[in-house]
């Protein structure tokens, strides 16, 4: 049967009757914003040296892509969702790392079949072939939601601080809204406040009592109440473009309308977002002519654009951070890098030698 190493929220695994879990639709919306994941739901392995391939069919079996020891002997680094908890069967160290990662994005914790955690002795199963995604640093600080001003956030400051919830806020004024006309130029101010990427879940649930509470005091002129149905769908297909008070009341107004939608619907509407925001932007063939030219011409430029390419992320609507551009322009962002850098100081060391020979 082999030994089993499991992602749980609970104080122990194999406890029924505890209600912290890891739902179906949480793991497949951390596998489609994660780039080294892939969701298959089928998989298949040999049995001894008989050549058979029994398949094996699970929703949210998934396959760590970047395991070193993939495809040998036909087993791979597989992650399946059994309930309440993701399970891996006799991880090794390297696998072992990957899941301490998704645990902590998760707000979770691995734990062994005897109940032993090994987040504890994390530092023996550091996993350097995910740190370059930065996943470890998902523990950091993302931006949340935005205000218009400090007061207007004050009741989830302080809903968060009674719940116990660290935070951090910025104030930026320094971003000018241009009207070309010249007739309405002015600084726009955002008040955001932030939380690390393991408490966006009980932020949310927060922020929505605290929605249910506002909707009751609705100006009846609020413009929401123009919108059509399919632009009050959109808004709650997309939370994260929206103040999360208009969330709520586009939601309410399309069940007063005989326009509901299930939860569950709406959270696959809302993963299938995500999974498309998590693709690489395309067709950046012009940025890198561009970063190419100016890597012969001078270097210095030419560093900046294939240092963009290669490391650029965008923060989706879950907290989690991809890179922004596809696997080949990243290539080229390193090739571009390196091209600007040999430049520089060729360039540099043509100048040295000029200045000695005067």
């Amino acid at each position: 049967m082999g030994y089993d190493v499991h992602i749980t929220r609970k104080q122990h695994w194999a406890d029924e009757e505890e209600a912290a879990t890891i739902s179906l639709a949480e793991w497949l919306a951390y596998v489609a914003a994660d780039p080294e994941m892939r969701l298959d739901n089928h998989a298949e392995a040999p049995v001894g040296d008989t050549g058979t391939t029994p398949g094996v069919e699970s929703q949210g079996l998934s396959v760590w892509l970047p395991y070193s020891k993939n495809g040998r002997a036909g087993n791979y680094a597989w992650f399946a969702h059994e309930g309440d908890r993701v399970t891996v069967k006799n991880p090794d160290e390297e696998i072992l790392g990957k899941m301490l990662t998704i645990a902590h994005a998760l707000g979770a914790r691995v734990q062994g079949t005897d109940g032993e955690y090994y987040d504890e002795v994390a530092p023996l199963f550091a996993n350097p072939a995910s740190s370059s995604t930065g996943t470890w640093a998902d523990a950091g600080l993302r931006n949340f939601q935005t205000f218009a001003s400090a007061g207007a956030a004050e009741p989830l400051l302080q809903a968060l601080a009674e719940a116990g919830i660290p935070y951090h806020t910025t104030f930026d004024t320094g971003q000018v809204a241009f009207d070309p006309s010249f007739a309405n130029n002015q600084l726009t101010s955002n008040f955001t406040v932030q939380l690390a990427l393991v408490d966006f879940e009980r932020g949310t649930q927060l922020l929505n009592k605290l929605n249910q509470h506002a909707l009751s005091q609705i100006d009846p002129d609020h413009y929401l109440f123009r919108f059509t149905d399919e632009e009050l769908m959109d808004i709650v297909v997309k939370p994260d473009e929206w103040s999360a008070l208009d969330v709520a009341l586009a939601g309410q107004l399309l069940r007063k309308r005989g326009r509901d939608v299930s939860p569950d619907t709406l959270q696959l509407l809302r993963q299938r977002r995500v999974a498309e925001l998590a693709q690489p932007d395309q067709d950046h063939k012009s940025l890198v002519r561009s970063g190419y030219l100016s890597a012969m011409l001078g270097g210095i430029i030419g560093i900046v654009v294939g240092y963009q390419l290669y490391t650029s992320r965008k923060q989706l609507p879950t907290g989690q951070r991809v890179y922004a551009y596809s696997p080949t322009d990243r290539v080229h962002g390193i090739r571009i890098m390196v091209l600007g850098i040999c430049v520089f100081i060729l360039v540099m060391a043509a100048r040295l030698i000029r200045l000695m020979e005067d």
